[in-house]
């Protein structure tokens, strides 16, 4: 899943549960102290959100961060394992 992809998934699930919390986008942002719309452009995934701000908005729309990355592609295995497997091969030291 591509970066963009990741941050239009996140926007759409932060949209929905503030939609269901019955906020606006100016209220949610002044909750978490950030502008309006820095929110706007990150429910439109434009922006990456701060680790810092995704938990305030978690926190006041009283949803959990697990549900916020509802969507979101876990990463493909395969490459991961090949990656994990060349890097321990490279840590491992050399004979002397």
């Amino acid at each position: 899943m591509k970066d963009r992809e990741i941050l239009r998934c996140l926007g759409k699930n932060i949209q929905a549960a503030r939609l269901r919390a019955g906020l606006t986008q100016e209220c949610l942002a002044e909750l978490v102290g950030i502008h309006w719309k820095t929110l706007s452009g990150i429910e439109r995934g434009l922006y990456p959100c701060a680790v810092t701000n995704f938990i305030r908005i978690a926190q006041h729309l009283r949803v959990s961060t697990d549900s916020l990355v509802e969507g979101i592609e876990p990463p493909d295995a395969r490459r991961t394992a090949s990656i994990q497997k060349a890097m321990a091969r490279k840590r491992r030291p050399k004979a002397v």
